[in-house]
């Protein structure tokens, strides 16, 4: 059986996606993770979601994770050698009412990890602060904008097109808090959110 005690999550996650790879399943890393890597480990998680673009059968993917140590529990699949997760949303890729076309790739000793862009992983954490009023997603696009503030116009759009323009100025208000107070930790994104979302009530 496949030891990952020493593995860690964004090395799990090359293994993973190149094992699947090599059995005609595509996947895309999504969620947490993905705000980790281009957070540059700011956030932090145990769950690694990825979604099978290549729309392969439930059965097909069972076998290919058995066949690295996982094994299906509920939505998850997990191994008795370590505490980090494997969930594979459903297909498509959407971020809010967006149908995601292009991805790009991440490299590491252990392989490739075929992730969204920083961009749409930027627009799926607000979607998930829209949705269920999420504060640690809210948290987590602020991480990301302050990492590539390039993305705020892409942001600010989004957030309009999505029926939330009130979230636009928002995330302009806490990037400019964040950049003039030189916040590069999470308690200090965590915290500035926080005392925004007092002010506006």
């Amino acid at each position: 059986m496949s030891d990952y005690s020493d593995t860690s999550i964004v090395e799990l996650a090359a293994i993973i996606a190149t094992h699947l790879q090599e059995r005609g399943i595509r996947v895309v890393l999504v969620g947490g993770l993905a705000v980790e890597i281009y957070s540059e480990n700011i956030y932090l998680t145990k769950d690694i979601n990825m979604i099978d673009i290549s729309y392969q059968k439930p059965a097909e993917l069972h076998q290919a994770m058995a066949a690295i140590g996982f094994t299906k529990q509920g939505r998850i699949f997990v191994s008795e050698t370590t505490d980090i997760t494997v969930e594979f949303p459903t297909a498509p890729i959407t971020v809010g009412d967006e149908t995601v076309t292009e991805t790009t790739h991440v490299r590491n000793s252990a392989g490739t990890i075929p992730i969204l862009k920083a961009g749409d992983v930027i627009k799926d954490r607000l979607a998930a602060y829209f949705h269920w009023q999420d504060k640690p997603s809210l948290v987590q696009a602020l991480t990301l904008l302050a990492r590539y503030p390039d993305e705020l116009p892409s942001a600010e759009t989004f957030c309009v097109t999505e029926g939330h323009p009130e979230s636009a100025e928002l995330m302009r208000l806490l990037l400019k808090s964040a950049t003039n107070q030189n916040i590069t930790h999470m308690r200090g994104f965590e915290k500035l959110v926080v005392n925004q979302t007092i002010e506006n009530l």
